[in-house]
């Protein structure tokens, strides 16, 4: 039974100008993102479809706060779906529901976009 749906759009520019900062990537993100990213041209645009994901969670789950950013943790690999990993309260809250995660990015020349459905009933993680 679905539980939830999240979807939410950023502005790659808006990501590319954040990252100018060098906290904005710790204070938002764990290491093992960081290495899924990557350095390449696509980069950019892999670091904006992430935080929409960890937005388009945060909305499914009804707009319930976490203590941190980096308690959401949004992997993918090479033609996979992606692998989000939640802790913390948010994790708890998820675990207690029996929630399943399901994911889907996308991303235009402009904007990088995350869906995120909330499937309740299966095993979680």
């Amino acid at each position: 039974m679905i539980y939830g749906i999240g979807i939410d759009a950023t502005e790659i520019a808006r990501i590319a100008q954040a990252l100018r900062n060098p906290r904005f990537v710790s204070r938002l993100f764990t290491a093992a993102e960081a290495q899924s990213v990557g350095n390449g041209p696509e980069s950019v645009r892999r670091w904006a479809a992430r935080f929409a994901g960890k937005e388009a969670l945060i909305k499914a789950c009804g707009g319930i706060r976490h203590s941190q950013w980096t308690d959401i943790e949004i992997i993918r690999r090479v033609h996979q779906e992606p692998e989000v990993r939640v802790q913390g309260p948010l994790g708890e809250w998820i675990r207690q529901h029996r929630l399943k995660i399901w994911m889907s990015f996308t991303h235009e020349r402009h904007y990088a976009i995350a869906m995120v459905v909330l499937e309740q009933g299966s095993l979680v993680m």
